[in-house]
């Protein structure tokens, strides 16, 4: 009986000490995964990120096109003689080409 007693006297003394490796291999588990779950966040902070730049380069796009237009709509020969008959000025338009002074 005093085998069976030692036996058992083991296996319980192996619980009741601290086992420093599994706690240092637990330690390290639990360090993998909060780095695991940071680094989830991280992405997905990251394509949030990404995807509303990419909605701002669309409107800036967009708001690049409509002033580029408008510029050229403002620009055109019959706009401009428009905007000199409303403010009143005494432009005329050309009649002949320009030539080159000798």
């Amino acid at each position: 009986m005093s085998s069976n007693n030692s036996l058992f006297g083991n296996i319980t003394e192996q619980f009741r000490k601290p086992n420093w490796f599994s706690a240092k291999f637990a330690a390290f588990a639990v360090f993998l995964i909060l780095l695991y779950i940071h680094n989830i966040n991280a992405v997905e902070s990251d394509l949030r990120e990404e995807a509303s730049l990419k909605k701002e380069i669309k409107d800036l796009n967009y708001e690049r096109i409509r002033s580029s237009a408008k510029l050229m709509e403002m620009s055109k020969q019959s706009e401009i003689l428009k905007k000199i008959r409303q403010e009143g000025l005494n432009l005329e338009e050309l009649t002949e080409p320009p030539r080159i002074l000798d």
